[in-house]
């Protein structure tokens, strides 16, 4: 992949992400388009790695919601909006894979940084509500996403 197009895509991610935030509920369908796009888009032989993936975020965030950490801006249920990002997020997340290859304590630094940094911008766009301090939330959030994001990895690797 050049160099280029790897820049191009990533910040299509980050625009998509930024939408997908700031709107939500508004251009929810074009949100599922654009992960499916960006899920059959993916050779075959990885397409389930990106589901579990998909469904591993998706339940790390339902045990935040369970542990009313937080809620998402108008739903009482995980957001479609939110499902949509999970899916586009790794099918991204395994392009940076291929581009990168970090190693298990990057990830974990970058889970620990990264994961709650989006958390915290979501909730400056309006896609979440802090119901714990937010120094509770992000701490939480740091260890469970420094803990996710090495094993997503690792199962995205997974016969790459």
């Amino acid at each position: 992949m050049s160099r280029l197009r790897f820049w191009l895509l990533t910040l299509g991610f980050d625009i998509y992400w930024g939408l997908a935030v700031a709107l939500r509920e508004r251009i929810g369908l074009l949100l599922c388009a654009g992960a499916l796009f960006s899920w059959l888009l993916s050779p075959r032989e990885v397409k389930l790695r990106l589901l579990l993936v998909a469904l591993a975020g998706i339940a790390l965030d339902s045990l935040w919601l369970s542990l009313d950490l937080f809620s998402f801006s108008g739903s009482h249920a995980f957001p479609v909006w939110m499902l949509a990002l999970w899916l586009t997020f790794a099918c991204w997340w395994r392009m940076i894979l291929q581009r990168f290859a970090p190693g298990w304590r990057w990830l974990v630094a970058a889970g620990a940084l990264g994961g709650p940094f989006s958390y915290f911008i979501g909730e400056r766009l309006g896609g979440l509500q802090w119901h714990q301090s937010p120094a509770v939330a992000l701490g939480a959030l740091a260890i469970g996403w420094a803990i996710w994001l090495p094993l997503a990895s690792r199962l995205l690797r997974r016969g790459s």
